[in-house]
């Protein structure tokens, strides 16, 4: 059964999650004391197992799955502009706050509101970084080659060593 906790351990987890500072958030708790009392306090309430499960509780609840991120990603990298708009390109409010996590600013102007969105070519990298379409260096696994070729693993790794080399010494 989980350790029911205090009021003040309560608003001192709320606090720790709102500045990641132990000290800090025994000081907007309302434990009194000097800095090193106030510090002593949030080095304590980090090594107590029921805090630590509390905050681990409540940060598994607030985090986005992997799938979740991706579509975010893929839905900034996608999102169409005119969405945000009215035929008669007024904002359309409803869709701006329905995917207002698309949003980046909304603001007036002398010639009427504007709307910026998250950068949609960045989401494309991402997304093109996770599924490995951008990739800086080779990755060989040389003892799957190896198999695959049936002849000891370290032959095949001195065979890709002196490829290596040859490659490098064309390339200058």
């Amino acid at each position: 059964m989980a350790r029911k906790l205090t009021s003040k351990q309560r608003l001192w987890v709320e606090a720790y999650l709102e500045t990641w500072n132990g000290t800090e958030a025994a000081k907007r708790a309302g434990y009194k004391g000097n800095y090193d009392t106030l510090k002593a306090v949030g080095s304590e309430n980090l090594a107590k197992p029921y805090l630590a499960a509390e905050i681990d509780r409540r940060l598994s609840k607030a985090a986005m799955r992997a799938d979740e991120v991706l579509a975010r990603l893929t839905e900034q990298a996608t999102v169409n502009f005119a969405d945000f708009f009215d035929e008669y390109g007024r904002p359309d409010w409803a869709e701006i706050k329905a995917r207002g996590h698309l949003v980046k600013k909304v603001y007036p102007t002398r010639e009427g509101w504007r709307l910026e969105l998250h950068d949609s070519q960045r989401a494309l990298e991402l997304l093109a970084k996770h599924h490995a379409l951008l990739v800086d260096k080779l990755q060989i696994d040389w003892r799957d080659e190896a198999q695959r070729l049936g002849i000891p693993a370290s032959e095949v790794f001195e065979r890709m060593i002196q490829e290596a080399l040859e490659a490098m010494k064309h390339a200058d």
